[in-house]
């Protein structure tokens, strides 16, 4: 339906009919929103007949779980509205009552059976989808048994590449010149010419013959691509980009009607696709084919179509539009304020085709604000506009025009201070974002905002395997794998991690030293039998904790940005030995290898190192689907352009009726450039569009005469030439300046304001922070005999007695050594299930992959035998088989038993309602046992209050810093949260063993109960940020400690309960405080 208007969008009202509705979602206008009702009325108007024959599809593993999320709150929601007591009718709720009205009764029980079936919830990434059609219907698809999917194939392509290139250069002393001549070139080319030809599938090779360089060019490219081709062939492998590519072939070899198409209708009656402006020419023929006849809803918004560099192609997005049956835009803005909705709308319809494309193909649609949210601080009365023009005058440089550094430098001091004003008007520092180009113009911003006293991170595509805190644990862990390398361990000692001086390692080499040194090399010793054992996290965590590391780090400057890198490197590497078992010998390689490999979207990507009480300085494409209060754009200015170089991936939106193409000098090469950068210049108008709309209330814009004159384009700035030019530019005139600018301000209606910046020399500074005289700088919780422990990656302790009995202690807790009984009778069942750490690993290990509901299943003994396997449990065949048959009965008796006071059981907990081997790190301000087992004293329940004397035993220390744990599991069932720790403690040999009362001493005795208040603490500070009306007395449900030696599936057996109060968990918040 090509040039058709959309029509407004009604979630109650839009047909649900077999086709292609496209739905365009502005930014802000609610598209999950969307996304949910429309979920809930194919069920509820039984286009479908079940919450599993819905497929929903997004772009991201990260919005995969947000979807997941969204829908089942709809379904709660939804079932409260049918229920007897329905919660009062608000604006936010009035279209489910209306949907109840209209369905009564028989709604009541779809909601019901929807509700039952979360677990059968279709969410998936694009790549997910197309590897479950696989897996189902491998006859269909034509591929072969025994495929094996790959994440990432970037190494072994490498790899081919060096093999090329050992073959080829040692083989011709010419090319070998020729390569040598490039400096260094290799490597580019793998990063720049191979892996983005088989991105995005270049059919063919342009080059003009000529140029031996560009011969060389073509060869390495081709036969690199055919020789990986061919080897994934023969060892049966598929990588992701793979996966889309077979399953369109076949579609489109077979046709709507095929058998496969026909095999994923009868999986899925309807399809939800969601961030549709993110697909290609390879995803779209896969949802038009495979769902014709079907309801297919496409969502998404061409405006903020920013991902072209990893393949999104915009003009697949406008094919499927003109091909759509329907069309429908939302108009209305639940994000922005009313002043801020009309001031961008002046802005983008400044221009008849504000997006550089042809008329119709991306409108700007007008929206009006739902709501005019509450600003916060003074700022709805501080006489600001919503949109703040900041001007940089030419006068700044020479000839008329400020240099790119200067302008910076002027804009970077600006923003110092202006948040400096914010703040003194009571506007949080988390509430603020400052939008840049790329990361490393974010570092340099922060360094000013450091310098102001003005706390800030980074959130960023920025690769932490190449941080110099993952520089240091290779050198940790080489050292470990090594310790007899003298070098190696030197190189160690000298790391801010292990926090030896130069002196120190200089001291070393002498012969008094001898013994220390010999120490030294057998701690590592016997790090790096844990790591065989244990994990890599285990054994860092342990060794690193030692040295009094996290304090160390947290001590410094940016101490949270190092922590953060440490723990994420750590969780990669320790990933990859779970996953792949690593040997402590194998790992120098494998983290040269990893290093060559780009980094993995989601993976490797630097994490936030702190909470909200920051500026958040982040890349446009890492702001995509946020907003905060205030945004700063500093640098729209600029613009983005294709460089001229020597070879050019040329992608299918360039050369029509191709796939693509690598022209290496072709006669088209300069024309072919041309287009692509005008596709730049049109994505840098889609980029500047996302990073005008993450504001709620106000944004500050700079612009000015920034940057010399480019050639061709007369005595205008260069900054005039941008996107951002290009908006501002005046219709009549053509011009973009100072004259212009002002002109749109005060047409504005008052929505927008001008500043010069730059005539004033600015000294941000903020406060200082209020110090403390009680309270020391923060710094780690230490882990020793008495004390709260600071921080470690795998199970957590909390606290462990001052005492050298092991009874009753967790055989899993990698801090102790196993006990052997003197004296052990004949023990039948999961009770002779072997004790010591391996055991208590295996186990966990078990339960974190276990499906609650499935435990009789036989990919569950599948399961169970490979973990056992993996752990050395089954290397006794005698008795392997009965060790299976032991685990699996314990885990149907934990699973399909009541939990004891609780009236459901685990199997009813669907995977998506947990989250396992939770990992939390708990701020806390002045912890200390005096303060804990005050409050224990006076709000825990009789249990919590026996243990108070047992606690305070316990040496006390006021420390602050930040306190780290893992939960097994933390789910939530009914709406309310429940947290869960599996123990395997070996405790006795008779049922009497594990009565409550006994649970209840041993809880006591290994200061369990101390563990698990601090797991009800993180999972409250948790809940109330995350859960949307958190009341404890409502979301709570309790805590379950399973001694699983003990669970006979009939009564209180095995199971240790407690439920901590709301005023319990707000006083233990308040004691620990939370570090500022």
């Amino acid at each position: 339906m090509t040039g058709q208007t959309p029509a407004p969008f009604r979630a109650l009202e839009v047909a649900l009919a077999p086709g292609i509705t496209l739905v365009e979602a502005s930014a802000g206008t609610g598209k999950t929103f969307a996304i949910t009702r429309l979920l809930l009325r194919l069920l509820l108007e039984r286009r479908v007949e079940s919450l599993a024959r819905i497929l929903v599809v997004t772009f991201t593993e990260k919005a995969t779980q947000e979807l997941v999320t969204r829908i089942r709150k709809t379904l709660r929601e939804a079932e409260r509205v049918w229920s007897a007591s329905p919660p009062p009718r608000t604006s936010r709720n009035d279209d489910l009552f209306v949907l109840r009205e209209r369905h009564g009764d028989a709604g009541s029980a779809i909601v019901d059976e929807a509700m039952r079936s979360l677990d059968d919830l279709a969410v998936f990434t694009i790549h997910g989808f197309c590897q479950r059609v696989l897996g189902e219907s491998a006859l269909e698809s034509r591929i072969p048994f025994r495929t094996t999917f790959i994440e990432d194939d970037t190494e072994p392509f490498g790899r081919a590449a060096r093999d090329w290139a050992r073959k080829r250069l040692i083989n011709d002393a010419a090319d070998a010149t020729l390569v040598a001549e490039q400096g260094k070139p290799f490597e580019p080319w793998v990063k720049k010419l191979v892996i983005p030809y088989r991105r995005h599938e270049a059919s063919r090779i342009a080059f003009d013959s000529a140029s031996r360089e560009q011969g060389l060019l073509a060869h390495f490219t081709s036969v690199v691509h055919e020789s990986f081709e061919r080897e994934k062939e023969r060892r049966h492998l598929r990588g992701f980009d793979d996966l889309l590519r077979t399953v369109k072939r076949v579609l489109e070899e077979e046709g709507s009607e095929g058998p496969l198409a026909q095999r994923i209708r009868s999986r899925f009656g309807a399809a939800l696709i969601d961030e549709f402006q993110d697909t290609d020419r390879t995803q779209y023929p896969i949802f038009s084919n495979a769902f014709a006849g079907c309801p297919l809803f496409l969502i998404g918004d061409p405006k903020q179509s920013i991902y072209r560099f990893r393949g999104a192609d915009i003009r697949a997005y406008l094919r499927a539009a003109s091909e759509s049956d329907r069309r429908f835009t939302l108009l209305q803005n639940f994000r922005s304020s009313d002043a801020y909705v009309r001031a961008v709308e002046a802005l983008f319809t400044r221009q008849p085709t504000p997006f550089r494309v042809s008329e119709g193909e991306i409108d700007f649609p007008r929206v009006s604000a739902a709501t005019t949210p509450t600003a916060p601080g003074t700022m709805a009365t501080d006489g600001g506009a919503a949109l703040e023009w900041w001007w940089v005058d030419g006068s700044h440089g020479s000839k008329g025009f400020a240099s790119k550094e200067k302008a910076r430098t002027i804009i970077f001091e600006e923003v110092a201070h202006e948040i400096v004003q914010l703040q003194a008007r009571h506007v949080a520092y988390g509430k603020i974002a400052v939008l840049m180009r790329t990361n490393a113009a974010a570092r340099d911003l922060k360094r000013v905002l450091d310098r102001a006293h003005i706390p800030a991170v980074i959130g960023g595509d920025e690769d932490v395997l190449a941080s110099e805190e993952a520089d240091e644990l290779v050198r940790v862990a080489t050292a470990i794998a090594e310790p007899g390398d003298g070098s190696a361990v030197r190189s160690m000692l000298a790391t801010r991690l292990w926090g030896g001086t130069a002196s120190e390692v200089a001291s070393m080499l002498g012969p008094a030293q001898e013994a220390t040194w010999q120490a030294i090399v057998e701690r590592l010793m016997a790090a790096r039998e844990s790591w065989r054992l244990r994990g890599f996290a285990v054994a860092m965590g342990e060794l690193l904790a030692e040295r009094d590391m996290a304090a160390r780090l947290l001590a410094m400057p940016d101490g949270e940005r190092r922590m953060t890198n440490v723990r994420h490197v750590i969780e990669l590497l320790h990933d990859e030995w779970a996953e792949a078992s690593v040997p402590p010998e194998g790992f120098a390689a494998w983290m040269a290898r990893e290093r060559t490999v780009p980094n993995v979207p989601g993976r490797r990507e630097l994490r936030l190192e702190t909470d909200s009480a920051a500026v958040q300085l982040l890349t446009v494409h890492k702001a995509k689907g946020l907003e905060f209060d205030v945004v700063f754009c500093p640098e729209l200015w600029d613009r983005k352009t294709e460089k001229e170089v020597a070879f050019k991936v040329i992608p299918a939106s360039v050369v029509e009726g191709e796939e693509g193409i690598v022209d290496l000098g072709s006669p088209e090469h300069a024309a072919r450039l041309a287009t692509m950068t005008s596709e730049t210049e049109q994505e840098d108008l889609r980029l500047a569009y996302v990073a005008l709309t993450r504001a709620v209330h106000r944004c500050y814009v700079v612009f000015g005469e920034i940057g010399q004159p480019t050639k061709g384009s007369g005595h205008v700035a260069a900054s005039s030439e941008s996107s951002l030019g290009w908006l501002l530019r005046d219709p009549e005139s053509g011009t973009t300046n100072r004259v212009t600018l002002k002109a749109l301000v005060d047409g504005s209606g008052g929505t927008m304001a001008f500043r010069d910046i730059g005539d004033t020399k600015r000294h941000p500074k903020a406060p200082e922070p209020a110090a403390s005289a009680v309270v020391p700088a923060p710094r780690a919780l230490q882990l020793s005999a008495r004390q709260l422990h600071t921080w470690q990656l795998t199970s957590f302790t909390g606290i462990v007695a001052d005492t050298h009995s092991d009874e009753g202690r967790d055989v899993a807790d990698p801090l102790l050594l196993p006990s052997e009984p003197v004296e052990r009778p004949v023990v039948t069942g999961f009770r002779a299930f072997p004790a010591g750490r391996l055991g208590g690993i295996a186990l966990h290990d078990v339960f974190e992959s276990l499906d609650y509901a499935r435990t009789a299943e036989p990919r569950t003994r599948e399961m169970v035998q490979r973990i056992l396997g993996r752990h050395g449990i089954l290397d006794d065949a005698a008795t392997a088989e009965g060790r299976v048959e032991d685990v699996l009965a314990m885990l149907q008796r934990v699973c399909a038993a009541p939990i004891p006071g609780a009236g459901f059981a685990l199997a009813e907990v669907p995977a998506r309602a947990s989250m396992r081997e939770w990992r939390f790190d708990l701020s806390v301000q002045t912890a200390s046992v005096k303060r804990i087992a005050d409050v224990l004293a006076a709000h825990g329940s009789a249990h919590a209050r026996a243990y108070v004397p047992v606690l305070r035993g316990l040496r006390d220390s006021a420390v602050g810093g930040y306190l780290s744990g893992v939960v097994d599991i933390a789910f939530e069932h009914d709406g309310r949260w429940w947290v869960m720790d599996w123990k395997s403690n070996h405790l006795g040999h008779d049922d009497q063993d594990y009565v409550p009362e006994a649970l209840s001493n041993a809880m006591m005795q290994a200061h369990y109960t101390l563990q698990y208040h601090l797991y009800c603490l993180a999972l409250h500070r948790h809940l109330s940020v995350r859960q949307p009306g958190y009341d404890p007395a409502r979301h709570w449900g309790g805590v379950g400690y399973v001694f699983l030696r003990g669970v006979t599936g009939t009564g209180d057996n095995g199971w240790f309960r407690d439920t901590p109060t709301p005023a319990l968990l707000e006083a233990l918040d308040a004691a620990l405080g939370r570090r500022r």
